[in-house]
């Protein structure tokens, strides 16, 4: 308020207000089409007054050569909301649209910097690429003795996966993150996926020049950040939002209440797991908390004093507190969350949190009547499946790829004693890439993260944290209130069928009314290697046609593989009609089921 009274603008009352820092380019001409752009969009949106602009005042001399010659203008912008958007949830809403749309807008000038680290009127985000003390050095507002907050998030790592930048330090809108998520690729994708079926009352129609809802040139965390705002803006509260994203190993737990399981089955419906070792602290404003993997591969600990005031770090003596002033002190455990509530003046731990998201709705009952399982299926009917007569295995095997040693080392004691072989450490065999033999796609395809020593999972002694359960079939809007209609979807055990399995999942259309299509995924061997091509843009585009018309099974078959029909490569198969329909924002709408006789490594499944 001193600093807006400086320049001669008298601010609303609090939350009726949002003060934003805003990433712009060196030059001045770059900053002026900066701003023009933001006032562009704002002057869109009824209720949004542009109140000033303000230079954020700096040091720069604190900072090391990279950070200096990239150092962007940051500005600092004001606006009050008007009319209807003096309610909270409305103003955020109109915020995110003005920031979203801006940031697109921006995005189409190559070249352009552009970036909002915060446009709330609750969070005020100062960051960049400084050492932490370097950060009170640079940030002259910082340093003034009627600078106050509720909150302060503050994390300094060294950026390991990504390119270092301005925008990418650390925290963001919600959060700041310690680790990694190592499922990042698969969650973009079912985001952008979930854009055809998404709708808000508070974003309204905006929201589709909203989208893409992911910022690709950030971090993994900043990706988090961007998917879970958008849970937020929807309706849900901050913490349930991360308890969705970053679940606790809620299956194979026999200490969990059975409504928070059923919860946490619900939620698995809607949303897969962002998975991956993380520590996340996050903040709206209004209060503080934090949340660890189900792994726990991230420390976190905290203390509560007699001043009420909360600290949570990686480590302990972080900051320096008189030992009679703690009243409490702890760590987080795998998967659990606490949140302080600052009106309150309350700590929450995990099963009170839990406790609270499990108990407004009969998620149980929901899940009994309106999905099914594939226990479900096999208990219905009786269903035999097709049978591939005895003269035809040998040269099947030979047409998918099989070799004697793959027979010898890995089929035979997988059969024989019913668990998968090992073998020494060490592979001497040529990258697929330089092998002058034909390999198998999947053989392409290596870990992309970690490559480093790490020790095999152990899915005995660590079942508890383990699990290949997956919803499959047509999904909602993620956005809307939580209703039975999230759940009508098809529950697998695992995600590998067998042939009883596979034939079964015809019952689907007498017990739930889907319709199932199956689209051969083989082509002519008298059409050469052009075929391929050809045949794998005809897959997709009868997926997409599927898709469209109110199939909710596709199977991709390579049943019908002969002397004359040549089954199309499984993963570059399944991830063409993957691709082609995320691309068309169809995904969502279908289950994708993959029948192949070409798959006989755990690596290719897990590939698949």
């Amino acid at each position: 308020r001193r600093v807006a009274s400086e320049l001669s603008v008298e601010l609303p009352p609090p939350r009726e207000y949002a003060v934003g820092n805003v990433f712009l380019d060196q030059g001045e001409e770059g900053t002026k089409e900066g701003k023009r752009i933001f006032e562009q969009v704002m002057a869109s949106i009824p209720g949004l007054k542009l109140l000033c602009w303000r230079r954020v005042p700096v040091d720069s001399e604190c900072l090391g050569k990279t950070a200096k010659d990239h150092e962007p203008t940051i500005e600092q912008v004001f606006i009050a909301a008007e009319g209807q958007l003096k309610d909270i949830k409305r103003f955020e809403a109109a915020l995110f649209v003005l920031r979203k749309r801006a940031a697109n807008l921006a995005a189409q000038q190559p070249g352009l910097p552009f970036y909002v680290c915060s446009l709330s009127p609750r969070v005020l985000n100062y960051k960049g690429m400084l050492t932490c003390p370097g950060l009170v050095r640079y940030f002259l507002d910082l340093q003034e003795d009627d600078f106050e907050s509720h909150v302060a998030l503050v994390h300094s790592r060294f950026s390991t996966n990504t390119f270092p930048a301005w925008r990418r330090a650390h925290p963001f809108r919600h959060i700041c993150h310690n680790g990694e998520i190592n499922t990042l690729k698969g969650n973009v994708n079912f985001a952008r996926a979930r854009e055809g079926l998404m709708s808000s009352e508070l974003l309204g129609a905006e929201l589709e020049q909203c989208f893409p809802l992911m910022e690709m040139d950030q971090t993994d965390s900043g990706i988090f950040d961007n998917f879970l705002e958008v849970l937020a803006i929807s309706g849900r509260t901050l913490p349930e939002a991360v308890a969705m994203m970053m679940p606790p190993a809620w299956e194979n737990s026999d200490q969990m209440d059975a409504k928070i399981r059923d919860y946490y089955k619900f939620q698995a419906a809607l949303l897969e797991p962002w998975d991956g070792p993380a520590l996340v602290c996050f903040t709206d404003g209004d209060g503080v908390g934090a949340s660890l993997d189900r792994n726990g591969l991230r420390p976190c600990r905290y203390y509560v004093t007699n001043q009420k005031r909360i600290i949570i770090s990686s480590e302990c003596g972080v900051l320096k507190l008189p030992v009679e002033s703690i009243v409490e002190k702890g760590r987080l455990s795998p998967g659990k969350m606490l949140w302080a509530d600052f009106a309150k003046g309350t700590v929450s731990k995990d099963a009170e949190l839990k406790h609270a998201f499990a108990s407004p709705n009969p998620w149980g009952d929901w899940m009994k009547s309106e999905s099914i399982s594939m226990k479900t299926l096999l208990e219905s009917k009786k269903v035999e499946p097709p049978t591939i007569p005895e003269n035809l295995r040998a040269p099947l095997l030979r047409g998918f790829g099989y070799t004697q040693e793959s027979l010898e080392l890995l089929l035979m004691p997988m059969g024989k004693d019913g668990e998968e072989a090992l073998g020494s450490m060490g592979n001497d065999t040529p990258l697929a890439c330089l092998s002058e033999q034909n390999r198998p796609v999947f053989d392409f395809f290596y870990q992309l993260f970690a490559q480093v020593t790490n020790p095999p999972i152990d899915p005995i002694r660590e079942a508890v944290v383990m699990s290949l359960g997956c919803w499959v079939g047509p999904e909602t809007n993620i956005l809307a209130n939580p209703s039975p209609a999230h759940c009508q979807r098809l529950w697998l055990d695992h995600p590998c069928l067998l042939p009883v399995e596979m034939a079964a999942l015809s019952l689907t259309q007498e017990l739930k009314g889907w319709e199932l299509r199956t689209v051969d995924a083989t082509f002519p061997m008298s059409e050469g290697a052009a075929g391929l091509e050809r045949h794998l843009t005809r897959v997709a585009s009868e997926a997409v046609w599927a898709a469209k018309n109110g199939y909710q099974i596709i199977v991709l078959s390579d049943r019908s593989t002969s002397e004359d029909q040549v089954p199309l490569p499984s993963l570059l198969c399944s991830g063409a009609v993957h691709q082609a329909l995320v691309k068309q924002k169809l995904r969502t709408k279908v289950a994708l089921i993959m029948e192949s006789g070409e798959p006989y490594e755990v690596a290719h499944h897990a590939l698949l």
